[in-house]
């Protein structure tokens, strides 16, 4: 995979967060939303109900330990607001991923368009393929690590 300029841009312009607290995934939302640094114009309440309304569709669990939560409509309006949250857990909860291993870190992502949000997912797929990035999550690194292992492993 070629293209990481847009996914560190994303994580640049997110952040990495720590110690995300809930006994289910509503709850590790709310405490999620209520910590992010949002763009100008996203209504916290608006993309909570999006999460959670897109979370009852179906989990975001993909496996190892990681969820790719999303609203499925674009709550930010130009590529420049897109962000990847990074969240990690205070500790791993049951989000009914198919494989069964709680969830222990979120990529929550905000795209502005269907194209970039299904490209974001597809890089982001990519990326949870390498245990040895996966292994780097485990750890919980911060910013400058994951934007480095990104690099290393996209």
């Amino acid at each position: 995979m070629k293209d990481v300029d847009p996914i560190v841009r994303m994580v640049e312009a997110g952040g990495v967060y720590y110690n995300i607290a809930g006994e289910s995934p509503a709850e590790i939302f709310s405490d999620a939303v209520h910590q992010l640094a949002l763009p100008r114009g996203v209504d916290p309440l608006v993309l909570l109900q999006g999460l959670r309304e897109r979370e009852a569709l179906m989990t975001t669990g993909i496996g190892n330990g990681i969820a790719l939560p999303h609203p499925r409509v674009p709550l930010v309006a130009s590529d420049a607001d897109e962000r990847i949250y990074v969240c990690f857990l205070d500790r791993a909860i049951d989000f009914a991923a198919l494989d069964g291993v709680p969830i222990y870190v979120l990529f929550v992502i905000l795209s502005a368009r269907p194209q970039s949000h299904l490209k974001t997912l597809s890089s982001l797929s990519y990326l949870m393929q390498s245990e040895a990035f996966n292994s780097l999550l485990r750890n919980k690194p911060d910013t400058q690590e994951l934007i480095r292992a990104i690099k290393k492993y996209l």
